[in-house]
């Protein structure tokens, strides 16, 4: 018998950490993806995925965008509706630019999690 491993969006729980952790050792200096210096990505875009990932696994009580509230890991549908929440946030042209990387970082973290992209932040 097999058995299907927990997901959020389309990722395995196991990834979303990973991807978190990596994430959260990049902050602190101890680490980055793939040779990429830790300052070549904003800090605001760090900071913006970071929360995305933490909202996804059920560590944010609400959604860093919308503010949804959620008590346990978000469905795909949830993580979607933040995700193009985001998007609408990038098309504005009025998104001042350190919130525009932050919302980047959210967006590419959701799109990733989601199925959206395959590029992991």
């Amino acid at each position: 018998m097999r058995t299907e491993s927990p997901r959020i969006g389309v990722r395995r729980v196991d990834e979303v950490e990973s991807a978190y952790r990596s994430l959260a050792a990049e902050a602190t200096g101890r680490g980055a993806r793939g040779g990429r210096a830790l300052q070549e990505r904003p800090r605001a875009l760090r900071e913006g995925a970071a929360e995305a990932y933490r909202w996804a696994l059920a560590r944010e009580p609400q959604g860093p965008i919308t503010g949804l509230r959620a008590r346990e890991v978000p469905d795909v549908w949830r993580l979607t509706a933040e995700a193009d929440a985001a998007a609408v946030l990038l098309d504005d042209p009025a998104c001042p630019h350190d919130t525009r990387d932050y919302v980047r970082g959210v967006h590419d973290a959701l799109a990733w999690l989601c199925g959206h992209s395959d590029q992991r932040v």
